[in-house]
């Protein structure tokens, strides 16, 4: 029986042998009648320089650093935020115990700051409103009972607002804030329903 070779005939090829004589792409060549040619040349695959921080052995996205440590660097200036030295800084909203972000704010109060500054409030009339009203509803003097879906804290006291003038009135809870808006700012519905709860509850 005669012994196949180990590499493919074909001249100057050294690829390891498939069939016929032949490597797997000169051997394919001649099987749909093609003059085999070559040598065929073997794709080389080039790794990627590493990432420069310390134990990171990510390829590099740009100056030097992998993806993750170049967000960090854009973000914060350099790439030591697991080392950091000094305490992170507490959001200003004293019911927050959040770390800052910006503007002396978390990031889910920084983001919020847009919705207050429709109604007229910025991040420092709210925290003065806050502490004004001891961190509780201007109505039911209790505080927010109500939690975020995604963090798990207490909401926010809503900023309340008269829907004529726009005027800002206070922070209430997040009940009392429906409340008022489903009776729709009407002191004449309002009297109705304490009359309703005078004579059912008595």
């Amino acid at each position: 029986m005669r012994k196949q070779p180990n590499t493919c005939t074909f001249e100057a090829c050294g690829r390891k042998h498939h069939a016929r004589g032949f490597c797997l792409t000169h051997y394919m060549q001649f099987k749909r009648g093609v003059t085999p040619v070559g040598p065929i040349k073997s794709r080389v695959s080039v790794k990627l320089p590493e990432c420069r921080e310390e134990g990171c052995s990510e390829p590099v996205k740009a100056k030097d650093l992998c993806k993750m440590h170049y967000q960090r660097f854009l973000r914060h200036g350099h790439t030591r935020y697991p080392d950091r030295k000094r305490p992170a800084k507490p959001c200003m909203i004293e019911t927050c115990d959040s770390h800052l972000y910006a503007k002396g704010l978390c990031h889910a109060h920084y983001v919020k700051q847009r919705k207050w500054a429709a109604a007229g409030v910025d991040a420092q009339r709210y925290q003065d409103m806050l502490h004004e009203q001891k961190g509780v509803c201007a109505i039911c003097q209790q505080p927010e009972r109500h939690r975020d879906g995604l963090s798990g804290k207490a909401k926010d006291l809503a900023v309340d607002h008269d829907h004529a003038t726009g005027a800002v009135r206070a922070l209430l809870c997040s009940a009392c804030n429906t409340a008022i808006g489903l009776f729709g700012d009407s002191k004449e519905l309002l009297t109705k329903a304490i009359g309703y709860l005078d004579k059912h509850l008595a």
